[in-house]
């Protein structure tokens, strides 16, 4: 086969093999197609050719920026054909290329275990470029920081949110007295690690009460003020003191302002942890303006990078470094112990761990890189508050969870809400419960379109007990500016209303 006819057969049938069928890729542009490649390798006996399969780079975006058909190309880059899928907060859509180059990694990997990284960078020299000479990794890892404010020997690329807390949680050297002051709206994944250290190594936990209901007068400075009695109390001598919590709790969808509360935890000698499961691909994060010490997410959800994948920084310039040694505890090692005088990406090595995943991570977090990160941020913002509007003039603002804010560091892309005449009384929780599951699961019978999107539920109970019921109760709903549009947000709202009123709840009034 010619190097024509392979790359003509490679971009119009590669992508087949990946699933069933075909699915369709974003129309690229001049510039934008394949990757540059060497002519294709001669069949040997010691090597097959690696044929089947082209890496694809980021759509071109031909149109103006910003405009109805810029988005409309962005959106083409995604096969979630006649699917408005709103529950990125559990997990995110690939774009069609990058679900391509994932089988291009693994078929080099499968193709040749022993020297595939060489093979790929042979046949695409300039993948690695801007990496280290160690390990070809480092060149993602460089991207990343990069593109969030972060030096590269401070990014470990992992396998999610929950695995970057344990790393971190599980590598700090904990003693009784020690304390974390924590919110009642965490992950488990942040939650059971801070357990552990309760559990295992005497540590005090505090709890910080996020309001049921976030209202539209909320402050900056009435966050601190949740937060400030806990991290000032006293702590014994010789103890150390953490502030780990969500920049984006799941529950509710409110921002919490990660870059002050990180101030208020220095001022009372604290160090900041910040689950951000859900900032990769969503906000325009920068690590170092941040201040905190560590901050983990995920690369699957609002990243689009594939299931099992994430990012984790941890701070390793300025002063006060927090004590750590390595969570992963195939890379510790007995210097690490009261010295921080080494490379936090050191953490990536960690046996097989998926090559294949993360480098298409890093292809999704390109594309994201490319369209602009402000601007993704600006248009997320604009739908979720658009569904805010929606349910406000329904049912008025008392069935948002988190109000729409005139401040908007609160703003972020997840709508949580009760339209229920019940919605703050616990009794009624369970058939509450019952009835919003209920439509979420029509929703998604649906087929012209399907719609996805989430039930959650929580309690606001001081405690991170495991035996406190939940008692609130609400929709939540994922709106993601690469492939949800103001017109999915109408489909999805009236589809939601028309199947309440169908139900005979009662329903809060405007």
């Amino acid at each position: 086969m010619t190097e024509t006819s392979r790359r003509h057969f490679l971009k119009g049938a590669a992508g087949g093999a990946i699933a069933t069928g075909t699915f369709a890729t974003a129309t690229l542009t001049a510039g934008s197609a394949a990757l540059t490649a060497r002519p294709a390798a001669a069949q040997t006996a010691s090597r097959a050719p690696m044929t089947g399969t082209e890496l694809l780079a980021p759509p071109t975006i031909g149109a103006e920026p910003g405009s109805d058909a810029f988005w409309d190309e962005v959106r083409a880059a995604f096969n979630l054909d006649n699917y408005i899928h709103m529950n990125t907060g559990t997990t995110g859509s690939m774009p069609a290329f990058v679900q391509n180059n994932l089988a291009v990694y693994n078929h080099y990997k499968s193709s040749d275990p022993l020297n595939w990284r060489d093979n790929l960078e042979a046949d695409y020299p300039d993948i690695f470029a801007g990496g280290g000479d160690d390990d070809p990794i480092d060149a993602r890892q460089a991207r990343i920081a990069e593109m969030y404010g972060a030096d590269p020997e401070e990014i470990m690329l992992s396998y999610n949110t929950s695995d970057g807390c344990n790393i971190v949680i599980g590598g700090t050297p904990w003693q009784p007295g020690d304390r974390i002051v924590t919110t009642n709206l965490e992950h488990s994944g942040m939650l059971n690690p801070i357990r552990w250290a309760r559990d295992t190594h005497d540590v005090e936990v505090e709890v910080v009460t996020i309001p049921k209901t976030v209202d539209a007068s909320m402050t900056v400075d009435d966050i601190l003020a949740l937060f400030e009695p806990a991290l000032s109390r006293p702590l014994g001598e010789g103890n150390k003191q953490y502030l780990a919590f969500s920049e984006i709790p799941y529950k509710n969808g409110l921002r919490l302002p990660v870059k002050a509360l990180t101030e208020l935890a220095r001022a009372n000698g604290a160090y900041v942890i910040v689950d951000s499961a859900h900032g990769w691909g969503m906000l325009p994060v920068n690590c170092h303006d941040y201040g905190a010490d560590f901050i983990a997410g995920a690369g699957h959800k609002w990243l689009c990078g594939g299931p099992g994948t994430g990012i984790l920084y941890v701070r390793n310039s300025g002063e006060n470094l927090p004590p750590f040694y390595s969570g992963n505890l195939r890379q510790y090692r007995e210097s690490q112990l009261g010295n921080r005088d080494w490379n936090p990406s050191f953490m990536q090595a960690r046996g097989e761990y998926n090559r294949p995943a993360l480098y298409a991570m890093v292809d999704s977090a390109d594309f994201f890189d490319r369209i602009g990160l402000e601007r993704i941020y600006e248009k997320g913002v604009m739908l979720g508050n658009h569904l805010k509007d929606r349910v406000a003039d329904k049912w008025g603002e008392a069935a948002l969870w988190v109000q729409k804010n005139p401040e908007p560091e609160f703003a972020t892309f997840l709508t949580a809400f009760n339209p229920l005449a019940a919605k703050d009384d616990p009794s009624q929780f369970s058939e509450m419960e019952t009835a919003m599951n209920g439509i979420r699961d029509e929703l998604s019978a649906m087929s012209d379109p399907k719609i996805y999107i989430r039930t959650i539920s929580w309690h606001s109970e001081p405690s991170i007990a495991r035996d406190i019921p939940d008692s609130v109760v609400g929709f939540r709903v994922s709106t993601h500016p690469l492939y949800n549009s103001i017109s999915d947000v109408d489909t999805m709202f009236d589809a939601l209303v028309e199947r309440l009123d169908a139900s005979g709840l009662e329903q809060l009034k405007a």
